[in-house]
């Protein structure tokens, strides 16, 4: 999940930036090779999340989906 978490917020970051510099009018140069760099980019994040190894628990029967940190009880839908 470390791995997870490193690449979604390295891709942010980095498309954040890039917008950034994009508005202020900086070099051309620059910013195509980060625009080249951007597929790659999100590539590499799509396939980590993809291939994530963090198990994650089992739904109860009868449970469709649920959250994490809320008891069933408490969201009022049932």
């Amino acid at each position: 999940m470390k791995n997870t978490k490193t690449a979604v917020i390295t891709v942010t970051l980095f498309l954040f930036i890039y917008t950034a510099l994009f508005s202020t009018g900086l070099s051309v140069t620059i910013l195509s090779y980060m625009f080249l760099a951007s597929p790659f980019l999100l590539i590499w994040m799509v396939y980590t999340v993809l291939k994530d190894d963090y198990k994650y628990p089992e739904l109860a029967e009868g449970d469709e989906w649920g959250y994490r940190d809320k008891a069933k009880d408490t969201l009022g839908m049932f």
